[in-house]
């Protein structure tokens, strides 16, 4: 019944025709195949073409001191480990851009409302801390949109919807338009921001550390794959790989996310139904200890009806010898002697003739019900004797 229902519906939504002139509207859901998990796969593929060394990773350790650049978001410094590992790296001549919010691969451009995760809670990624307290930078809130003119709200619906503020840098830094998402800010001294400031905040900022440079990006839009035509996203990437890209170029793009949290994301809804079958299996194997409850179906009767069977059966069976033989044991295991002079001797210690006796102890099978009563009431008398 179920599958009829079920190829009804197929069969009807199939019959469904747009009506003449209606105009069907396609949203994007997102990218597919690698240009989902790399969100800098544009990036990449466009600063090899201009003839850059350029390659993408997952985890750090592809990273070495051939490297002049590595692109990474915030969220990638989980750890004060992580944090030390990189300023390290920095000290000895390396760049890094590192991208506060938006740069997460698991995020959707096509379908995610929000900005990003906004300011990170204290102590949620520790190294990022370490980074920022060592080039002694804070990241700070404002409302971008009471300071700046050139401001753009897409469509609430569709392909990439959210909003974002349009910010140049500095001349001294190419002059370039970039979009930025977010409320996020620098605080930092004046020579360090990079775009402009509202007091002593910008979205973009600079600082030296050892041997390299570190810059930082309060939002990854200018450099994520769909955003990369728009304003001058490209000139910007080409010009910091001409400014400090001596060797290779590396996007970073693993995030802070565990393999677990990674599977509640993309997944919850199979986890949900493998925990709940595993909560049914366990309450049908697991023993109860609970009080056992009667079973009705069994139906219990006196002892004596029970007797009373088993007699109609001896007796329907032809196999009344079976009442008498148990009876007929436990006297001659009680009196072993010469069968005469037991029969005497029964005879004497009870109220019953040696006749008597010796039917009760030895007579054939009952023919009749009667009988059997009677050689039956003999033997008790005896051993009762």
């Amino acid at each position: 019944m179920r599958l009829s229902w079920l190829v009804l519906v197929v069969v009807l939504t199939a019959c469904q025709q747009p009506e003449k002139g209606e105009k069907i509207k396609e949203v994007p859901l997102g990218y597919t195949g690698e240009a989902r998990l790399n969100p800098y796969l544009a990036a990449e593929k466009y600063l090899s073409e201009k003839g850059w060394s350029v390659e993408s990773s997952r985890s750090w350790s592809n990273s070495d001191f051939e490297t002049s650049i590595i692109f990474m978001p915030g969220s990638f410094l989980e750890t004060d480990g992580m944090g030390i590992r990189v300023l390290d790296w920095v000290s000895d001549g390396g760049t890094l851009v590192l991208s506060i919010e938006g740069g997460e691969p698991e995020r959707n451009d096509f379908t995610d409302r929000s900005s990003g995760w906004g300011l990170p809670e204290e102590n949620e990624f520790t190294g990022l801390d370490y980074v920022l307290e060592m080039l002694e930078i804070s990241i700070e809130v404002i409302d971008w949109s009471d300071f700046v003119d050139d401001e753009t709200e897409l469509a609430e619906d569709g392909y990439l919807s959210r909003p974002w503020h349009l910010t140049k840098l500095r001349e001294e830094r190419g002059g370039h338009r970039l979009e930025i998402e977010g409320d996020l800010g620098f605080a930092t001294f004046s020579n360090r921001h990079w775009d402009s400031e509202v007091d002593g905040i910008s979205r973009l900022a600079g600082s030296s550390y050892g041997s390299g440079q570190v810059v930082l990006l309060s939002h990854a839009r200018p450099l994520r794959s769909p955003y990369l035509a728009r304003a001058d996203h490209a000139a910007f990437l080409e010009m910091l790989a001409e400014s400090y890209g001596d060797g290779g170029i590396v996007f970073l793009y693993g995030s802070s996310n565990s393999f677990f949290e990674l599977i509640w994301k993309e997944g919850r809804m199979v986890v949900i139904a493998g925990f709940v079958l595993l909560v049914c299996w366990l309450w049908m194997r697991i023993p109860r200890f609970g009080p056992i409850l009667q079973d009705l179906a069994v139906r219990r009767r006196p002892y004596g009806d029970e007797l009373k069977a088993s007699a109609r059966f001896l007796w329907r069976t032809g196999q009344l010898e079976h009442l008498l033989r148990p009876l007929r044991a436990r006297l001659e295991k009680e009196n072993q002697s010469d069968p005469e002079s037991l029969y005497d001797q029964l005879a004497e210690e009870s109220d019953l003739e040696r006749s008597e006796v010796v039917e009760a102890l030895t007579t054939d099978a009952p023919k009749d019900p009667g009988h059997t009563l009677k050689v039956v009431q003999k033997l008790k008398a005896l051993l009762k004797r």
